[in-house]
């Protein structure tokens, strides 16, 4: 037993239904790796551009994030790519950012009350 089978064990619950519905998980696969990680990361990097120029922008770094955080995770730390890898390396970069943004957030409104 590794210490991601509590993990897998709850997504292996979800699988068999998104079996089922395949236009579900193609839509929601879509989004996934072409849409929310880089729309997260426009968050961090961007902070002043347009909604339309952020949408974009997210795809294109979507696809650049999603690529070459698979090909570190499996050079660098040996792990194949499987599915399940994969959608948690995804998970796991489109999270990163959001804890930076609200991170940043916070440390913005702790200064300016400060002073």
């Amino acid at each position: 037993m590794d210490w991601l089978s509590p993990v897998a064990e709850l997504f292996g619950f979800a699988f068999p239904i998104l079996e089922r519905l395949s236009v579900i998980r193609v839509i929601l696969g879509f989004i996934l790796v072409f849409f929310l990680p880089g729309f997260t990361w426009t968050l961090v990097f961007f902070q002043q551009i347009k909604v339309v120029e952020r949408v974009v922008i997210s795809f294109g770094l979507s696809i650049v994030v999603v690529t070459l955080s698979l090909f570190l995770v499996n050079r660098l730390l040996g792990v194949r790519i499987t599915g399940f890898n994969a959608v948690m390396v995804i998970i796991t970069v489109t999270i990163l950012p959001v804890i930076a943004y609200y991170l940043n957030k916070f440390v913005k409104q702790r200064g300016g009350s400060a002073a």
